[in-house]
């Protein structure tokens, strides 16, 4: 089976990060954690991982009409221009309309995650 996107984000990520810290939050915001925990190390994700991770931030409907007041939201936002910033840096607006099929799923320890085996296109 392939590795879910998340996790396999973690796990290429240089330095690799964690996922499915305990005591984060909800299962709901694991994303959010990952993606901090890559800002605050400077890691390094390879294209065709870094791509389908922030383009599902892009492509939703929070992306453009953020929750400025919750803080939650604010770091993330904050954090999505931050990493695409970093090297190889991605202009967020090229990822607009990329479309990334996935099964969200979560196992019986929340450790949740994308398939990978699903493709990700721009129409």
């Amino acid at each position: 089976m392939a590795k879910r996107l998340f996790q396999q984000v973690a796990d290429e990520a240089r330095p690799p990060a964690i996922l499915g810290r305990p005591g984060c939050g909800p299962p709901d915001y694991f994303t959010d954690v990952l993606l901090d925990d890559l800002v605050e190390s400077g890691a390094w994700l390879d294209l065709e991982l870094k791509k389908p991770f922030l383009a599902l931030w892009v492509n939703s409907e929070d992306f453009d009409n953020p929750d400025w007041e919750d803080p939650i939201i604010g770091l993330t936002q904050k954090n999505l221009r931050k990493f695409a910033a970093m090297a190889p840096a991605i202009d967020l607006e090229s990822l607009r309309g990329m479309k990334v099929y996935h099964n969200h799923m979560y196992d019986d320890t929340h450790s949740p995650g994308l398939l990978l085996s699903v493709s990700a296109y721009k129409i």
